[in-house]
């Protein structure tokens, strides 16, 4: 054995047997810290939503994003649908135009358009008084301008229905410091429901309001009610599993909340650090809690059993405490050390809330092994009634150990080159599998679907072809120029060429509008137009001292996902190299921008954090273990495995790549390496200590481990298993993906280990070696 690593294990013991000794300063300093950090997360913790919060702040796609919401006021659409039979009916009209005054007169709304706005342009700003002179407005409207064409083909997407476009940028929100806060959304949402109650409505007129914000809006009002029931089913289930696994070996039935304490303690620390760095719940950090409370158990699970274990053989409480420490202890130091590490790969991603989902949970890992061999003992020597544990399970002990060893005799170690073989050949079809997982295309598919807004929104965008809005700001000293004019025109008729592209509104249309399609020749001319085009209209456009240096085109584009987003964005912005030649510069941004840009960054991040995770915790054990050997075979054989493993696994049922199962390799390491190191500290401990064969230390170490680490494995299925339920997609696929990793994580630790411990030759008999002890058992 190593000094260093007698050192660390003499230190366990001493951390263990002082804190069960003189529990006092323990307990002190746990409650101290549980009311910083309970107060820290109740002043501070808020829910958060938006496509936003997966992009980088300081990232080029954030800040032109950010810079047109303040420049323009505008950026997030509502679409108010209006169904009739009588669409064309000037009641319904005046109706139309009614709805439109009252949002226009919202402080919020940037600019209205409906079919009001196309009626009134084409009869000299009013409404005519039948529907032959309804339809005739529209006709002298449009036939003579493209740009209006498309308005009208916008706004009237179908036989008696028309869509009332209206945008806005930021609302201006009180921060009552609650845990869910006013959102903007929610503003603009409940006051256009107001104006559209307070309408006077012809008789036979449906109005439906949809549209993103309108469905994030409703998903953001599950999220408090999510997090309730996902906490409440993760400590439900796994109290029950606990209490199953551990009634037969405690003195009396609560004593099964001892580990439970220590573990609901850490998620109190945990949710301070996210206070103290500033991070919010959102639907990625939603899956925080279950897993810190299925990682937080397991470890304390771990440290009861061995306890009981140690009291068992009559070993007085103290000394039973530090045993406990000093052996389980070890094992989980390097499995927390080794999870730490590979989740810190997740800070190499683009995504924000992936990052502090790697914070966050290194946080409680960390937490839940410092109390596992602190707070843990002395609770468990308190509330120690002197006596032996029960030993009423042992039959039921014997049969599963029985069982395991077995298998691992005459099955995966008795055969280790058949085991091997099979394990590759599965392991194989899970490499082939990695790169066919596809991704989700939408953010939107990230949250509830079972919602009326989702409903609406989905026929919205069957209904209207060009349901998406992106931005074009172009920006030139001389943006309000005949010749900027007409190159902006030149734009547009490129980009209207695009099947995806369905209409565009923009000063030059409003100029074109006022001239019979052309740009005027001359500065004064385009003036006069400027300032007639600013009355109220369909192509109604804001001072142009406001922003004298720069242009916003806004195109209305197809509902289009996957790749052909992205070639629709370089057609935007290779055009605009091509025709815009006095631009200064030319920012495309929009929703569709800021969703393509997340997908794109969740799976460009996902290879490299697979590989940083892996390198890390390579590198990790290879000190802990002080052979690279070792650490070779406990990563390719549990960890590598069961992440290739799982992969195939999501390819046959379907579960795409998200922001939260890019983690997946992560935490099959952390989960992995934590089941791998008990089952080869045993082996080491059979072979080394006691001369046992390779074949019968392998079945000893599963035989004696399958009840603790089955029953922790089990406990930790439950607690992620509860995500499969969320009504969000993401956490539900994540949900599955992680249920995956531990069952399989399980079977390479119990299966495919034991066979390549017995076929590498890592640790020879009565020999000393940098681990040899009594640590995993």
């Amino acid at each position: 054995m190593s000094d260093l690593g007698t050192r660390v294990r003499d230190g366990l013991e001493t951390l263990g047997r002082t804190s069960a000794s003189d529990p006092r300063p323990v307990v002190a300093v746990v409650l101290v810290l549980i009311v910083l950090s309970g107060g820290i997360a109740a002043t501070s913790l808020q829910m958060s939503m938006g496509m936003t919060l997966y992009i980088d702040d300081d990232s080029e796609t954030a800040e032109e994003w950010a810079a047109l919401k303040d420049d323009f006021e505008t950026g997030n659409n509502v679409f108010v649908v209006v169904e009739s039979d009588q669409l064309y009916d000037p009641e319904t009209i005046r109706a139309i135009d009614r709805l439109d005054r009252r949002y226009t007169a919202l402080d919020e709304t940037n600019r209205v358009i409906s079919l009001a706005d196309l009626v009134r342009a084409g009869n000299d700003g009013e409404i005519p008084a039948t529907e032959t002179g309804v339809r005739r407005a529209l006709d002298r409207a449009t036939a003579t301008n493209p740009e209006m064409a498309g308005l009208r083909a916008q706004v009237v997407p179908e036989a008696g229905t028309t869509i009332i476009l209206a945008d806005y940028g930021d609302v201006d929100t009180f921060d009552r410091g609650r845990l869910l806060p006013e959102r903007g959304s929610d503003i603009v949402y409940r006051q256009v429901q107001e104006e559209t109650a307070l309408a006077a409505l012809p008789p036979g007129l449906s109005v439906t309001i949809t549209g993103q914000p309108v469905f994030e809006n409703a998903a953001f009002g599950l999220m408090l009610p999510e997090m309730i029931t996902l906490f409440a089913g993760a400590f439900a289930l796994i109290f029950g599993v606990v209490y199953l696994v551990m009634r037969s070996k405690v003195e009396r039935g609560w004593h099964v909340f001892l580990p439970l304490g220590t573990a609901m303690t850490a998620l109190i620390y945990m949710m301070g650090a996210m206070g103290v760095l500033g991070y919010n719940f959102n639907a990625i950090m939603l899956g925080v809690m279950p897993i810190a409370l299925g990682l937080g158990i397991d470890y304390g699970l771990q440290i009861q059993t061995r306890y009981l274990e140690e009291r068992a053989s009559d070993r007085s409480p103290v000394e039973a405490a530090g045993l406990a420490t000093r052996t389980t202890g070890r094992a989980l130091l390097i499995a927390m050390g080794t999870t730490v590490v590979g989740l810190g790969s997740l800070l190499v991603s683009q995504v924000p809330p992936v990052q502090q989902f790697g914070v966050t949970s290194a946080v409680s890992v960390f937490a839940s092994m410092v109390l596992s061999v602190t707070l843990l003992p002395a609770l468990l020597v308190r509330f120690d009634a002197g006596a032996g544990a029960d030993a009423s399970g042992e039959s039921d002990e014997d049969r599963l150990e029985a069982l395991t060893g077995l298998l691992t005799r005459r099955v995966t170690a008795g055969k280790p080159l058949v085991t091997l073989l099979i394990a590759f050949l599965l392991v194989s079809g899970g490499a082939y599998a990695y790169p066919q997982v596809e991704p989700r295309q939408q953010m939107m598919d990230f949250w509830p679907q079972n919602l009326d807004a989702k409903e609406d929104l989905e026929r919205l965008e069957d209904t209207v072809e060009g349901s998406k809005v992106i931005y074009v700001v172009v920006e030139t000293d001389q943006a309000y120029t005949p010749e900027t004019f007409r190159e902006v025109a030149t734009y547009q008729r490129l980009m209207l060429e695009n099947p995806n592209v369905n209409a565009v509104s923009s000063p030059v249309t409003a100029v074109g509008m006022q001239n019979g399609g052309s740009i005027p020749e001359t500065q004064y001319a385009l003036d006069a137009s400027l300032r007639a085009a600013r009355d109220d209209g369909p192509t109604a456009i804001r001072d142009p001292s406001e922003h004298p240096s720069k242009l916003l085109l806004t195109f209305y584009v197809d509902d289009v996902e996957g790749e052909p987003v992205r070639t629709l964005i370089d057609e935007f912005e290779g055009n605009a190299d091509y025709t815009l030649t006095t631009a200064d510069e030319v920012r495309v941004t929009g929703k569709p921008v800021l969703n393509r840009n997340v997908i794109e960054n969740v799976t460009a991040g996902l290879t490299p954090m697979t590989l940083l995770s892996f390198a890390l915790g390579f590198g990790f054990l290879a000190i802990a273990f002080r052979s690279v050997k070792i650490s070779a075979v406990l990563i390719a054989a549990v960890a590598g495995s069961a992440a290739l493993l799982v992969t195939g696994a999501m390819y046959l049922v379907g579960i795409p790549w998200n922001p939260l199962t890019i983690t997946m390799s992560s935490l099959t390491l952390g989960i992995g390496i934590d089941y791998g190191v008990h089952v080869f500290e045993r082996f080491e401990y059979e072979v080394a200590e006691r001369g046992q064969s390779r074949l019968d230390a392998a079945t000893t170490a599963v035989a004696k481990l399958s009840r603790p680490v089955i029953g922790s494995s089990f406990t930790t299925i439950f607690g992620f298993g509860v995500l499969t339920v969320s009504q969000f997609p993401v956490l539900a696929n994540f949900g599955v993906t992680t249920v995956f990793a531990i069952a399989l994580s399980l079977i390479a630790a119990f299966g495919i280990l034991p066979a390549a411990l017995v076929t590498v030759r890592l640790i020879e008999r009565h020999e000393s070696t940098p681990t040899a002890d009594v640590a995993g058992s």
